[in-house]
């Protein structure tokens, strides 16, 4: 299992905890750190008694990162998740039988906010806006990376194809030269890993410069009507969604679960939900 770090020390511990308590444990844990400047190494570190193994990349940037970790793994299966993924305990397993069918190149689930109210929506949402309308725009299934595997064989395979960023999403590039590979992604709803709120918690600013990078992903692939669509399901988002969404989270306790008026009127309430 792949985990790309850069300064996550807020949430590296939990997603480490949570990849460790399976039913069916994995066969080795690899933190890439990113050139981090706070504690997110030093508290990987601490891990190593339990299997956990801390790499340093110098290259700065998510795909650099992902990259050294799926050449460090050893495995046949490479599991990949975010330092802020807190994987459900059977998730090692759901791969292992997702991976039993040898047509099967790459796997991925859906996720849901754990530090939001409202779970069962926001899995629907996921579902919807991340998986159906990715499907739809493009015409083959997408990856989340926050929650998916490859084979090694399938990664020895992709990784001469894979674009090296930085501004685009790495998961999306990677589910677009599967497809022209002619490799099988098999979507599997019991897949599960819940993520953080944190980027929907922050700056309109910073959310419409992220998903601006959707659309520019799949121009870069000349896929002109995906990233004309893309752009469309961002802005009507932006403006339709994010209001109503952002003051929902900020006037939620992340981990109390309640809803607080008094929240909508603090100065500030990210400290929670951090974004590097």
């Amino acid at each position: 299992m792949i985990v790309p770090a850069f300064n996550e020390e807020a949430v590296i511990g939990r997603c480490l905890e949570a990849l460790l308590d399976q039913v069916v444990p994995a066969d080795e844990i690899v933190v890439v750190d990113n050139n981090s400047t706070d504690r997110t190494a030093l508290i990987a570190g601490g891990y190593a008694d339990r299997g956990v193994r801390v790499v340093h990349e110098p290259r700065q940037g998510l795909v650099p990162a992902r990259d050294r970790g799926f050449d460090e793994a050893t495995g046949d299966i490479l599991g990949r998740v975010d330092a802020d993924t807190l994987v459900e305990p059977d998730w090692v397993l759901r791969l292992t039988e997702a991976f039993a069918d040898p047509g099967v190149s790459a796997v991925t689930g859906p996720s849901w906010f754990y530090d939001a109210p409202m779970h069962r929506a926001g899995l629907a949402a996921q579902r919807l806006l991340c998986h159906r309308v990715n499907r739809m725009l493009s015409g083959h299934p997408m990856l989340w990376g926050s929650n998916m595997a490859l084979t090694r064989e399938c990664w020895q395979e992709l990784r001469a194809h894979a674009c090296p960023g930085p501004d685009l999403f790495e998961d999306l590039d990677l589910a677009i030269h599967l497809h022209r590979l002619g490799r099988r992604v098999h979507y599997a709803d019991r897949l599960r890993a819940p993520v953080s709120a944190r980027r929907l918690a922050g700056s309109l600013g910073g959310l419409r410069r992220y998903l601006r990078t959707w659309h520019r992903t799949y121009a870069l692939h000349d896929q002109h009507r995906a990233a004309a669509g893309a752009r469309v399901f961002t802005a009507t988002g932006l403006v339709l969604l994010f209001p109503p969404v952002a003051l929902l989270l900020r006037a939620y306790t992340p981990y109390e679960g309640t809803l607080s008026p008094r929240r909508l009127f603090a100065r500030s309430t990210t400290a929670v939900r951090p974004i590097p």
